[in-house]
């Protein structure tokens, strides 16, 4: 019983395991420009919920969402709602601000963008961009004419949704007017990609629990 339970805990495909949960925190940086929108989809900030109130004004408005960060990590796709309508928005504009109104980064999304989760989300960023948890951020989607809707408080990933707010201008800016009886869902939306070095501990971790256990067995 012993030899058999070292042979689980010491044994190569325990530590395997571990090794390549360590690899992954290591490694998971580089390699993120290869994970796929639907294999990053748990970063999303919130998933949409129904009913929600629709106003296809053409008026360019500036629709932005309020959300305190849940972890550190880097920005990997920006989006905007598409819901049942998936063909409604041609273009739109989306950008990340911090609290103090400075842009950290932006996209231009369009419906030909891959659809995941009611979204269309695109991967070039302006340039990189990442968060710090606890901190206060805003994605806003410029409308650029296409509509908007609010809608019911959202199911939270790794972001906490806090408020909404918008104006009205030409271009991409930052929203400072609350309004709105939720998130805006057909507005913009912010994947991230939590920072591989929670993996790193846990692997790191899981190494040093099973070191000490071969030892512990042995001596007993």
């Amino acid at each position: 019983m012993k030899t058999s339970l070292l042979k689980s805990i010491g044994g190569f495909p325990f530590v395997g395991t571990v090794l390549s949960i360590v690899l992954l925190g290591v490694f998971g940086a580089t390699s993120a420009a290869a994970i796929s929108i639907a294999a990053s989809s748990i970063g999303d900030a919130w998933t949409p919920a129904a009913p929600f109130a629709t106003n296809w004004s053409p008026s360019d408005v500036n629709l932005g969402d309020v959300f305190i960060s849940n972890v550190n990590g880097t920005v990997s796709a920006l989006g905007i709602y598409a819901g049942n309508n998936a063909s409604y928005s041609a273009q739109e504009t989306v950008g990340l601000y911090n609290s103090a109104g400075v842009l950290l980064t932006s996209a231009t999304v369009t419906n030909t963008d891959p659809l995941y989760n009611g979204y269309y989300w695109s991967t070039i960023l302006t340039n990189p961009a990442s968060v710090t948890a606890g901190d206060t951020y805003t994605v806003v989607d410029f409308t650029n004419g296409n509509g908007w809707g609010y809608g019911p408080v959202p199911t939270d990933h790794w972001a906490t949704f806090e408020y909404n707010d918008y104006n009205y201008a030409s271009t991409l800016a930052f929203t400072t007017s609350t309004g709105g009886s939720g998130p805006a869902y057909y507005g913009g939306n912010v994947m991230l990609s939590p920072e591989p070095g929670t993996l790193l501990l846990l692997g790191t971790g899981l190494l040093g629990l099973a070191g000490a256990l071969r030892r512990k067995l042995r001596r007993g």
